[in-house]
């Protein structure tokens, strides 16, 4: 049973029937299309949970040798979890990520912890250079279509990542755009965070055995 509800096509679909659902609550519940991208609602929403979802089922399905060398790819995906739906800032005065937390007059304890989980993504991006990307490598140049999900989902993380906010920063450089483009750019954002989430729980599903991440 637990091998069947992790075939590939059976997983897909569970997702994409998650998303119509929810998409069909939102788009009966409010007027506007405009809502489901809002916090809390359907793309973003979903983006987190399938973030969560392929950290859960990376744990599952590594071998024991892997989750002791390895344990820092559910750690990112959980991080990706919390960032997405934006529980860094909401838990600290201000983001985690914010040099003003640090630079302000924030509570010495939300200090620490902040500095804490800065510790937590170096190390684990660390780790992710030395431990996992060189087999992550060979399964590219092997044609794994898990490393290549990953890939896809890497780079629609990064795309999305340089849409947020594009207004600000264009203005920053002395660059107006229109108010329509900042949210068509938004909305493509939060559509490339689901898309990736989708990809990464795939090459989970699909790579089982991660032999894309053996490596130390």
């Amino acid at each position: 049973m637990r091998h069947s509800l992790l075939q590939p096509a059976t997983v897909l679909s569970l997702m994409l029937a998650a998303l119509v659902l929810m998409l069909a609550v939102d788009l009966l519940l409010h007027d506007t299309i405009a809502q489901i991208f809002r916090e809390g609602h359907t793309i973003e929403f979903l983006s987190g949970v399938y973030y969560l979802a392929a950290a859960v089922l990376l744990v599952a399905v590594m071998p024991t040798g892997l989750r002791r060398s390895q344990w820092h790819l559910p750690v990112i995906l959980v991080l990706m979890f919390l960032r997405e739906l934006d529980l860094d800032k909401a838990l600290t005065t201000d983001g985690v990520l914010q040099l003003r937390l640090y630079s302000g007059p924030a509570p010495l304890p939300e200090k620490i912890a902040g500095a804490a989980v800065i510790v937590l993504i170096l190390v684990c991006a660390w780790r992710l250079a030395t431990r996992t990307v060189p087999g992550f490598v060979r399964g590219l140049r092997a044609g794994r279509a898990d490393s290549w999900q990953v890939l896809l989902a890497g780079i629609a993380v990064a795309v999305s990542k340089s849409l947020d906010g594009i207004g600000r920063k264009l203005s920053a450089i002395s660059h107006e755009i229109g108010a329509e483009v900042v949210v068509r750019a938004s909305r493509i954002e939060e559509m490339l965070e689901l898309v990736a989430s989708m990809l990464l729980v795939m090459a989970v599903v699909l790579g089982r055995r991660i032999g894309w991440a053996r490596q130390g």
